[in-house]
């Protein structure tokens, strides 16, 4: 296997020192994983060929490939891909591939459906992201959606930085305009949300919206997990979430948010 991320050691460290399949065990998280599932079901027609790029441990190729669907997995880290399998060991339309967004080992127009849910995260160079785009655009069929997950500035400074009390640490990755530096020994990376919708100016791709999957979720942590809220009232807050997650004021302070868009046919 090829591999073009020069940073996948620190990468796949992280995610070594880490339980990637009970990320969405939390209430609050499962604000990201039921969004996000919800607006990949808008887009899917029957027959679909879907990839995930950067899939985990496979929540959502697995919930895909269980509703029926043709689904392809491809995971940079060794330990999540084998947790994925081990998933996934049962459902025979589930195809899975250690891989690297940077180097997609798939033919030109090959899905209908392409998510980018998780390298975005993990690119600190303009050439690696634009890569990543168009290496994800590239093995989509034409007319057909990708969607790319990516994080805010403002929610790390708030959940790392406030909730945390850890504030001072960041203030040397912090520019002039409030965004965060790309710095690989951090793991994560960030964007505003003009800024990443920029990156597909010059893409053959049509801009859909972006959604935030999380919204104010992680702030209400505290709240939501820890039996503050009863779950009839957290059902109450996820429905309120998902009628306002497209809106513009509902979206700087999301930690996790979905770009949406369409290959265009030329």
């Amino acid at each position: 296997m090829r591999y073009i991320n020069k940073y996948k050691n620190i990468i796949e460290a992280n995610y070594n020192n880490s339980n990637e399949d009970e990320r969405f065990n939390r209430k609050s998280q499962l604000f990201e994983y039921k969004t996000t599932l919800f607006y990949i079901q808008k887009y899917l027609r029957k027959g679909c060929k879907i990839l995930e790029i950067g899939a985990g441990t496979g929540r959502y190729s697995i919930a895909l490939a269980k509703m029926g669907y043709d689904v392809t997995a491809v995971e940079l880290v060794e330990k999540n891909l084998k947790v994925l399998r081990e998933n996934s060991s049962k459902i025979d339309n589930l195809k899975s591939y250690q891989g690297d967004v940077l180097d997609l080992q798939f033919e030109d127009n090959s899905f209908n459906i392409v998510l980018c849910l998780g390298p975005m995260y993990h690119l600190y160079k303009k050439k690696d992201k634009n890569r990543a785009i168009s290496e994800t655009l590239r093995v989509c069929k034409p007319n057909g959606i990708c969607m790319f997950a990516y994080l805010t500035h403002t929610s790390i400074i708030w959940s790392y930085g406030v909730r945390k009390g850890k504030i001072d640490e960041l203030a040397y990755a912090l520019n002039k305009d409030g965004s965060i530096k790309d710095i690989p020994n951090e793991i994560f990376n960030s964007y505003f949300i003009e800024d990443f919708n920029k990156q597909f100016n010059k893409t053959k791709s049509t801009y859909i919206k972006n959604v935030a999957t999380d919204g104010l979720a992680p702030m209400m942590r505290d709240y939501i997990d820890n039996g503050k809220m009863t779950d009839k009232n957290i059902d109450l807050l996820f429905k309120l979430h998902l009628a306002t997650c497209e809106r513009l004021d509902h979206q700087g302070y999301s930690s996790h948010m979905l770009y949406i868009c369409r290959k265009n046919k030329n």
